[in-house]
C-alpha cells in the first residue's frame, strides 16, 4: 500500500476533520467492477471512497476496503462518505440505512454521511412529505451514537440550505453538488462558503451517461479544455479536476484504469494559469447533467425550476 496519502491535500471541514481532497466515486461502477476500482484507488494512494446506499454495489466496495485494512491501513487512514436514499427519510428509517451501509462498506462508523437529495419517497417511488426537520433531527443523532463523524447533504439549493440552516442543530459540514465549467455554481458555493460547508463536486469530467439526461455535451471533448491541456501537457480530465480543486471544491472522479487513477490523483499538484481560468470560467452556461426530472416525471406541475428553486 502506497504512502503517496500523507501528502495529499485535505480540506478541513467544520469538525475540525481533515477530508482528502480526491476521491474515488462509485457512482455507476458496474456489478463486479467496484471492488476492483476501490482496490487500485486506494492501492495507488487513494484515501476517499464516496458511495451511496443507491449504487447498489456498497457490498462490492465493502470487499474493497476490507481487503484494504487488512494489508496494514488504519480505518483512520480512511476516509469513507456514503448517502441516506430517499426512501429512508423517516426518522425511523434513518439509523436502519445508516447500520446497514456500515455494514455492507465492512466499516465501523462513516467519516460523511449525506442526504443524498432533498426530496423524499415511499418505496414505490411516489414523492411523499417528510419535514427535512424530522430527517435532519435523526442524522445529527447518528452523529451522537458515535455511528458517523460528519454529516451532510447533496443536491441542496441556497434556499434549501438557508431552510435547514434555520433549524439543525448540527450544520452540515459538506453539500455535494454538480459542479463542472458547464455549471460553476457560484452564487451556490459563496453561500456555502459564508456558511463554512465545503462543497464536493460530483460528474467533475462530464457525465455523458447520466440517467437523469440522454445526452449532454463531452467535457473531455470539449475544445477549450483540450487546448489547455495540450498547452500545459496534461490530459483534459486532469485540467478539470485541477480546476475544481483550485476552486477550493474536493472531486470524486470515477475510474477502473489504475493509470487514469494516478493521473486524477496527481491533478491536486497541477495549477492552472490564469489565461486557462478565465477560459474556463467563460464556459459557464448552467448546464446540468443531474438535473432530478426522474423523481417528478409524472407530477403534473413540478418543473425543473421548482425543484432547484430557480437557482
Amino acid at each position: 500500500i502506497t504512502t503517496a496519502h500523507l501528502n495529499m491535500k485535505t480540506f478541513i471541514l467544520k469538525s475540525g476533520d481533515k477530508m482528502p481532497a480526491v476521491g474515488i466515486g462509485c457512482w455507476k461502477s458496474a456489478k463486479g467492477e467496484a471492488t476492483n476500482s476501490v482496490l487500485s484507488a486506494l492501492e495507488v494512494g487513494y484515501r476517499l471512497v464516496d458511495s451511496a446506499a443507491v449504487y447498489g454495489n456498497e457490498v462490492e466496495v465493502g470487499s474493497a476496503i476490507s481487503q484494504t485494512l487488512k494489508k496494514g491501513l488504519k480505518r483512520s487512514d480512511l476516509w469513507v462518505t456514503s448517502k441516506l436514499w430517499n426512501t429512508c427519510h423517516q426518522s425511523a428509517d434513518v439509523e436502519a440505512a445508516c447500520r446497514k451501509t456500515i455494514s455492507d462498506l465492512q466499516c465501523s462508523y462513516l467519516d460523511l454521511y449525506l442526504v443524498h437529495w432533498p426530496i423524499a419517497q415511499d418505496k414505490r417511488g411516489a414523492i411523499i412529505d417528510v419535514p427535512m426537520k424530522e430527517t435532519w433531527s435523526a442524522m445529527e443523532s447518528l452523529v451522537s451514537k458515535g455511528l458517523v463523524h460528519n454529516i451532510g447533504v447533496s443536491n441542496f439549493t441556497v434556499t434549501k440550505l438557508k431552510s435547514l440552516l434555520s433549524f439543525c442543530k448540527i450544520p452540515p459540514a459538506v453539500n455535494q453538488v454538480e459542479v463542472t465549467p458547464l455549471l460553476q455554481q457560484r452564487p451556490l458555493r459563496e453561500f456555502c462558503a459564508s456558511q463554512g460547508i465545503h462543497v464536493t463536486a460530483y460528474s467533475s469530467l462530464g457525465s455523458n451517461d447520466s440517467p437523469f439526461r440522454g445526452s449532454f455535451p463531452n467535457l473531455l471533448a470539449n475544445p477549450v479544455i483540450t487546448d489547455i491541456a495540450q498547452k500545459n501537457r496534461i490530459t483534459a480530465a486532469q485540467v478539470l479536476l485541477a480546476w475544481a480543486l483550485g476552486e477550493g471544491i474536493s472531486v470524486i472522479p470515477k475510474s477502473v484504469h489504475k493509470e487514469r487513477l494516478i493521473e486524477n490523483l496527481k491533478s491536486a499538484e497541477i495549477t492552472l494559469d490564469g489565461d486557462s481560468l478565465q477560459q474556463i470560467a467563460a464556459m459557464d452556461s448552467h448546464l446540468r447533467s443531474c438535473d432530478g426530472l426522474l423523481f417528478w416525471k409524472n407530477m403534473p406541475g413540478y418543473t425543473l425550476e421548482k425543484f432547484w428553486d430557480d437557482e
